[in-house]
């Protein structure tokens, strides 16, 4: 029969894992909610510079309108010079 430190399995109890009688190996159970832990923080992360990523290319794209409209907004700065009349 095998020990059992953690009550549940998915009560939050990091530190605590079961294990086998024979050997001090986790068990497959224990293994895989390990993995699944280190999957979920991985996609945490992931979302996170996702994120990042975004904020990043709205104040890129803040920052060309910006520019373009300042551009715009100064007379005879696209056109060539008239000559008088």
């Amino acid at each position: 029969m095998s020990r059992v430190l953690d009550v549940c399995a998915f009560s939050g109890q990091v530190n605590e894992m079961r294990t086998n009688a024979r050997s001090d190996t986790p068990d497959l159970h224990t293994q895989l909610e390990s993995l699944f832990d280190q999957v979920w923080r991985s996609e945490s992360d992931w979302r996170l510079w996702d994120r990042v990523d975004a904020a990043v290319m709205l104040e890129t794209f803040r920052a060309q309108r910006t520019q373009g409209a300042s551009i715009k907004t100064r007379p005879n700065a696209n056109r060539e010079a008239e000559p008088p009349r």
